[in-house]
């Protein structure tokens, strides 16, 4: 996918949910069926691969707005 569309960054599939899990963002139990899902998130990681800046929520309608990560990012690079 990201060959297709030309993207200059990575792009992580996680099927196993060992990234999902290793971040704390399984949230369990809330699927339909009552299974584990990713809880939404967005995560700034710098280059040694750690966390500098998480956004989680318990809902899956709600996600971060880009405004708000780009001060993340620019709170961290000052």
């Amino acid at each position: 996918m990201v060959e297709k569309l030309g993207l200059g960054y990575p792009i992580l599939s996680d099927a196993d949910r060992m990234t999902t899990t290793a971040y704390g963002l399984l949230h369990k139990g809330a699927s339909i069926d009552g299974s584990a899902i990713a809880r939404p998130a967005t995560l700034v990681i710098d280059s040694n691969g750690r966390v500098r800046w998480r956004n989680l929520t318990e809902n899956w309608r709600v996600r971060v707005k880009p405004d708000a990560v780009i001060d993340a990012l620019k709170k961290i690079t000052d």
